[in-house]
């Protein structure tokens, strides 16, 4: 086997593309890298209202006073007072920002795979039971902002990721 006495065009081509091919795999590395600490950010938002949802669901157990009184579910708390409570000074949502964009919120209605502003949100959807003659089990909806907050409530939490689609973090009960 020879070696090449030249060092030629095509060799300098080849060094050169093969250095843009390096450079765009570790950019495209970090871009992944920052999305993925975005979302588990957005994570840590959903695991702070699951840990509050525990509390709450533990001082109902013992018959202690709500948290928030605007989030108790005594029937006749709204989901929008609730929501409202959670984000205000004295709620857990209080010093939370959205970590894709701090101006989007951090508790929204829904995710929106067409509407990219609710990447980061934390999404409380209610358990709706199935109806009588059926087989047991729960489906999950939207809250709307005049649902009564009931005792044992189920309820889930989930979070929008970087394209908007759901992630389901927990299952909880008011």
């Amino acid at each position: 086997m020879r070696c090449p006495k030249q060092f030629r065009a095509a060799d300098a081509a080849f060094l050169v593309v093969l250095a843009a091919a390096l450079c765009l795999l570790v950019y495209a590395g970090r871009i992944s890298y920052h999305e993925a600490s975005l979302e588990e950010a957005a994570k840590a938002n959903a695991e702070v209202l699951r840990h509050w949802f525990d509390k709450l669901a533990q001082a109902h157990a013992q018959g202690q006073p709500t948290p928030l009184e605007d989030c108790s579910a005594d029937g006749e708390k709204t989901w929008e007072q609730c929501r409202k409570a959670l984000s205000g000074a004295e709620g857990p949502l209080h010093s939370l920002r959205n970590p894709f964009d701090p101006s989007f919120g951090v508790i929204g209605r829904k995710c929106d795979r067409t509407d990219l502003n609710t990447r980061g949100l934390v999404v409380v959807e209610k358990g709706i039971p199935a109806p009588p003659g059926t087989p047991p089990g729960l489906s999950y909806g939207p809250f709307e902002d005049s649902d009564k907050l009931t005792r044992e409530m189920p309820a889930r939490i989930l979070v929008c990721d970087k394209t908007a689609q759901t992630l389901r973090v927990a299952e909880v009960k008011l």
